[in-house]
C-alpha cells in the first residue's frame, strides 16, 4: 500500500496565514489559493494561481513570493509545497467556472469530484477568483 499524506490542521493554518499575507500584499497579486491531493504523488500541493507567472515567469514570481513567505512562520516542507500556476491554467479555469461567483469558499473541502471535466482527489479551498 502506498504511503497518502493526510492534510493536517497545522497545514490547513499555514495555508490561511498566507492567503492573508497574500490578501494585503499589493505587489504580489493572486486569484486564487487552495489545497490539492493528488493521488499519483500521494502528496498535497498548496497552489496559488497568480498572474505573476505569466508576466515575470516562474523562476521570478517565486523569488517575489519568498519574500513574503519570510514573514510568515513556515517549516521547509510547507514551503516546498507550494506551488504556483498561471491563472489561465485549465485546472484553475475548471475551479473559476463553478466558485468564482461564490461570496466565499474557504474551508470548502472537495473530493472525488469532477469540476469541469477535470478529477480532483481531495482539496481545500481558501479563495478562487
Amino acid at each position: 500500500m502506498a504511503y497518502v499524506e493526510a492534510l493536517t490542521g497545522i497545514d490547513i493554518e499555514f495555508g490561511g496565514k498566507l492567503w492573508q499575507s497574500l490578501r494585503s500584499n499589493k505587489t504580489f497579486p493572486f486569484q486564487g489559493i487552495f489545497w490539492l491531493f493528488q493521488m499519483e504523488s500521494g502528496v498535497w500541493h498548496l497552489l496559488i494561481a497568480t498572474p505573476r507567472v505569466d508576466s515575470v515567469g516562474p523562476r521570478n514570481a517565486y523569488a517575489e513570493l519568498a519574500e513574503i513567505t519570510k514573514h510568515i512562520s513556515a517549516d521547509s516542507n510547507q514551503l516546498f509545497k507550494i506551488e504556483l500556476i498561471s491563472p489561465k491554467h485549465p485546472f484553475y479555469q475548471a475551479l473559476r467556472s463553478v466558485f468564482a461567483q461564490t461570496a466565499s469558499v474557504e474551508g470548502t473541502r472537495l473530493g472525488n469530484t469532477q469540476i469541469g471535466g477535470m478529477y480532483i482527489d481531495e482539496a481545500y479551498l481558501y479563495e478562487i477568483r
